[in-house]
């Protein structure tokens, strides 16, 4: 039987910038999300504290990714020389690499 649970729920890109799929061509900035590093280790730890609810199964893909990534401690106490407290994050259009795209259509 296949349990799902839902831990946060987030919007979509489009949803939350209010964009489509042609503001990549009219576009001047992208879309830039911010996310602190204290913020990155809370939730690390959030999930590796409810991992047995979140994935039951020991097979699961999140298990696997929190084993790859080690202790969330660990990982604080090597980012600590780091002088930025953040990460930034700028979204890459969905269409812009698409093989076989063609502006000409949008063109007047």
């Amino acid at each position: 039987m296949l349990t799902c649970l839902t831990v946060i729920n987030v919007r979509t890109a489009e949803t939350q910038f209010d964009i489509d799929e042609f503001n990549d061509l009219y576009a001047r900035t992208k879309p830039t999300l911010y996310i602190k590093l204290a913020d990155i280790f809370a939730i690390h730890n959030l999930v590796v504290t409810d991992i047995a609810t979140l994935c039951p199964s020991q097979d699961d893909v999140l298990r696997e990714v929190i084993r790859e990534l080690g202790s969330a401690k660990n990982n604080e106490n090597e980012m600590l020389h780091v002088s930025s407290t953040e990460i930034t994050l700028t979204l890459n259009p969905k269409l812009h690499d698409k093989e076989g795209m063609s502006l000409k259509p949008f063109l007047l």
